[in-house]
Formats: structure tokens, sequence, C-alpha cells
């Protein structure tokens, strides 16, 4: 079987372990449609994001702000513009990842995980894009079930769900993290950096779902 490789840095390496899991690998096999081929091929191939502390949020809305209320402040981010909202939008700053891939025309899909409205109080925002042409962090942004309630994650908990589209679907997906603290500080300055001069001339959106004639690794220049 071909396989398709995607690597990745953990942007949070300094405050926080890894928490990026196989879903397959949480499979449980008491329930009976984990023999099935079809569940067992897209949990392959599908990860999610998990969370590495426990954290609380609260939105108090108040005539003219919302106002929110944390365990953390340092790990949340956003504009007035998403907080204050009819359904305010909340940025985690973790976990946070940062993708990418040297194959063609492979599209990144980003994800709700089915527990968290249940469990969690929230919802992650959804989206995808052609990875192979722009390379972007991953981090979790959501909207509030019940906003009478918090958010309340405990260490573990499953947040999102992240999976990888290349041309062949059959391909198998290769995680391949790379952990060497001095290459992922530069590759996640590299990346802001681009982030940056993307949004400032505004060459990111044409990429964003555009086919790629040839990826070209945007950090080749570690790797050399």
């Amino acid at each position: 079987m071909s396989s398709t490789t995607i690597h990745y840095i953990n942007a949070q390496h300094k405050r926080f372990d890894d928490s990026l899991v196989r879903q397959s690998d949480l499979n449980d096999d008491r329930f009976v449609y984990s023999q099935c081929p079809v569940y067992n091929h897209k949990t392959s191939r599908v990860f999610i994001g998990t969370s590495p502390i426990d954290f609380k949020l609260k939105i108090d809305r108040t005539p003219t702000q919302n106002i929110i209320r944390c365990s953390d402040a340092t790990l949340i981010e956003g504009d007035d513009e998403h907080v204050n909202s009819p359904r305010p939008v909340v940025q985690l700053k973790f976990p946070r990842f940062v993708f990418w891939t040297h194959d063609d025309d492979v599209w990144f899909e980003f994800n709700d995980h089915p527990m968290t409205a249940l469990n969690n109080n929230f919802v992650a925002v959804p989206g995808w894009f052609n990875l192979s042409n722009w390379s972007r962090g991953c981090s979790l942004a959501l909207t509030i079930v019940n906003e009478s309630k918090p958010v309340i994650i405990k260490k573990g908990d499953p947040l999102f769900r992240v999976a990888f589209h290349p041309p062949n679907l059959n391909d198998g997906i290769i995680l391949s993290q790379e952990k060497d603290p001095q290459k992922i500080d530069l590759i996640y300055e590299e990346y802001d950096k681009k982030m940056k001069e993307g949004q400032s001339n505004k060459t990111w959106k044409p990429k964003l779902f555009s086919r790629t004639g040839e990826s070209k690794c945007p950090f080749s220049f570690l790797f050399k």
C-alpha cells in the first residue's frame, strides 16, 4: 500500500507534551462496528487532538461586551469581533500543531469531535484547505453549546479531529514528528513569518483551495 507522509511539530512543546493520537488506536473492539472495514479505513486515517491540561472557560455577557473568564488567560486568543459576536468564538492556544507535506495535492481537514458537545459544552469550528499549497498552524477555535454553563476540559479529553486527504484516498497516512527543540523553534518562526507576510500581501487566500502542480516544502532549508 502506498502512503502519504505528513510532517508536524508540537508548537507548544515548551509547555505541553504532544497530544495527537491516531483514532484507530482509541477504537473499542467491544463495539460490533469495530470490525467494519469501512469504519477502520477511516479511523486509521483520522487523528484526535487531546487536551494536555485541565482547563475551564466561561463567557459572561454584559450590555456592552462579552467577558471571557478562564483558568489561564495566557492560553486564549482572539479579537473583539469574534468574542463579541452573537455566538462567541474563542481560540485556544492548546494543543497547537504546524503540519506540512512534501506530497502534492494533499488536503487537510479540521473537524469537531462528537463527544465535546456532550462532555465539555463546546463544538470546534471546522474547516479544510490544500496543505500542499499552504502550511498553517492548527489550534482549537470553539463555540459554546450552553452559555449558562462553563466549558470544562480535563487532561486527555478529545477536543477535535484532523484528517489528511491525498489524491489516492487508499494511501496510508504516516505522521512524522520533528522533535528537535531547536528545529521546532526555527520552523515555528518561519511559519509565523510566512503567515504574517501572507496576511499582509493577501497571497494566502488563493492558495487555500487551488490545486498544486508540485508541492514545495516551506521548511526545506532546515533539512538540507
